[in-house]
């Protein structure tokens, strides 16, 4: 399988499942698309979304490239990589599939990008950056452990020195929840840790 490669031009990475989110959405009668707005002015339906596991949002993270990976898809990262950051627990719910993206999409969701199998853009200079990408993965309950890495001799641009990998543990039930956005607790900053 070719690497994922996630350009973060907003400081964050998401993980969600379509479905999930719209789901979310229409049981709480919301119709605006500017999702991150939305949760950033409302607490109590932030705390609902994450104990519901309707999305894990990884930030703040420095704009740049990221290799995204999930061991329960035989993914991992090799010698020249160091693992920095651990950290697990946190809800996801799954419907048919799950995406990672960057979080800035959640800024104006435009449910047309989530037809394709990876949302992306071509720079000025003819360049294909990925913003986001789909992961078929059984429909179920999750918790989700995030590893964060480092390559140990970085490369040049545009190679990625950083990434995240995912591992999802089927849960018959949520049993409370934890919320990623507590600086005071987590730190996701892989570009940050020497």
């Amino acid at each position: 399988m070719t690497d994922k490669v996630i350009t973060v031009s907003s400081y964050g990475i998401a993980l969600l499942s379509e479905n999930v989110v719209n789901a979310f959405l229409k049981e709480n009668k919301i119709r605006s698309k500017k999702i991150l707005k939305l949760f950033q002015e409302n607490q109590t339906l932030y705390l609902d979304s994450l104990a519901k596991g309707v999305w894990i949002p990884i930030l703040p993270i420095d704009s740049t490239k990221y290799s995204i990976k999930i061991s329960n898809l035989g993914e991992a990262f090799g010698d020249e990589w160091e693992k920095n950051v651990e950290e697990q627990g946190f809800n996801l719910n799954v419907e048919d599939s799950l995406w990672i993206a960057s979080i800035g999409l959640l800024s104006d969701l435009a449910k047309e990008s989530f037809n394709a199998e990876n949302i992306s853009y071509e720079t000025l200079d003819g360049n294909k950056l990925y913003q986001g990408f789909k992961f078929h993965y059984p429909s179920g309950k999750y918790t989700v452990k995030i590893e964060g890495y480092r390559r140990t001799i970085e490369r040049e641009f545009p190679e990625p020195n950083y990434g995240y990998l995912f591992t999802l543990d089927h849960v018959e039930e949520f049993q409370g929840y934890k919320d990623p956005r507590q600086d005071d607790k987590y730190f996701f900053n892989v570009a940050q840790i020497k």
